[in-house]
């Protein structure tokens, strides 16, 4: 007959082995916003798993590693195996199946060997998975060789993490390019000089980058009151008022002005946010830029460097200062039809194709770089 202790131990280890998955999972996902990412889940898995260690690596082929952490690991020991990393036998694992290190190699280079025995991991268990981008990702769980083997269990419990570990890798290699995108787009306003905003539906400032920074510390024509943001004359705070409750419809953008006591205005453009976007409440996007701060170059550097002729010259450094098409025909007495003429002609003679480019180039020039 069946021992009825046998099956009540069966029993409570699976009810432990289900607590712990939990709590992994929950570490696994929330480790997607840690710096570095997984600290947590990847020391809960050494506790799940009975071990000292659990290291999550980026390979780049078998000649370098983009990055690798080890909570609680000696920071000497990982730079060792960084050197010794073409030598790892470990390596090559039939994708998303968890294996033993002694089960699956039969050579151990000596060096690699000896530093198995120093860093105390000569017991491994391990998983690798392929990731889009082409990159390996290897998940290694390592034990001392006093201790006792890995065993069933533990490779099960690996073994349930898998279809997870590719979700939040593909999650946060999502994350990550977002964050780069932001940052790429955040340096260029901020080369542009162009202020932007992330409002609530209450003018609440969730978001804005370092030139709306100047902006509010300059308070010329626009404050930022108990966290919101109050442009500093009367019909600027209707206006603004007005797009927060009726923001542009999808995909559009509506332009604006706030005036400026004694100055030009600022000019920019206002975006909806789709309702999805964030999870802050966030409802409109600004883009502002301040014609009495942005610098370009002069009308003869112009003409010298890509042979516009006096009127060409002069469209683009209005354009330059923010202006757009229509204002700047204004400015300089052309009909709007004719500044599109010189358009094309500063288009075809910088090697530009959009307004925007244009703009950047000529910023460019202005703030004396070499392009």
């Amino acid at each position: 007959m069946d021992d009825p202790n046998d099956t009540d131990a069966a029993s409570a280890r699976d009810t432990a082995d289900e607590a712990d998955v939990s709590s992994l999972l929950e570490a696994l996902y929330g480790g997607l916003t840690e710096n570095p990412p997984w600290e947590g889940f990847l020391r809960a898995l050494a506790v799940a798993a009975d071990a000292p260690f659990a290291t999550l690596l980026v390979a780049t082929g078998h000649s370098g590693i983009a990055s690798q952490v080890t909570p609680g690991g000696d920071p000497s020991r990982s730079a060792e195996y960084e050197q010794l990393f073409a030598a790892d036998p470990f390596v090559d694992l039939p994708e998303g199946r968890a294996v033993i290190f002694s089960d699956f190699v039969r050579h151990v280079p000596p060096r690699f060997r000896e530093w198995l025995h120093k860093a105390g991991t000569g017991q491994i268990m391990g998983v690798d998975l392929h990731a889009p981008s082409g990159a390996s990702v290897r998940l290694r769980v390592t034990r001392d060789m006093s201790w006792p083997d890995f065993g069933e269990r533990e490779l099960a419990l690996i073994a349930r993490l898998v279809p997870h570990l590719r979700i939040a890798l593909n999650l946060h290699a999502r994350l990550t390019s977002t964050q780069a995108e932001r940052q790429v787009f955040s340096s260029a306003m901020e080369g542009l000089a162009v202020a932007s905003f992330i409002l609530a539906r209450d003018g609440r400032i969730l978001r804005r980058n370092a030139v709306a920074d100047r902006m509010l510390v300059e308070a010329t024509a626009l404050a930022e009151r108990q966290g919101r943001l109050e442009p500093l004359l009367g019909a600027a705070a209707a206006a603004l008022d007005r797009l927060l409750r009726n923001p542009p419809a999808a995909g559009e953008e509506q332009r604006l002005e706030i005036a400026v006591p004694d100055g030009q205005p600022l000019r920019g453009v206002a975006r909806a946010l789709p309702a999805n976007a964030y999870g802050d409440g966030a409802s409109l996007a600004l883009f502002l830029a301040d014609p009495a701060r942005v610098e370009g170059p002069d009308p003869e550097s112009l003409r010298d460097r890509f042979q516009l002729t006096p009127a060409e010259a002069g469209l683009a450094v209005q354009l330059a200062r923010g202006a757009a098409l229509v204002d700047a025909a204004r400015a300089l007495d052309i009909a709007h039809n004719t500044a599109r003429a010189h358009l094309r002609a500063i288009f075809a003679k910088t090697g530009t194709h959009r307004q925007g480019q244009l703009v950047h180039l000529l910023r460019t020039i202005g703030g004396g770089l070499t392009i």
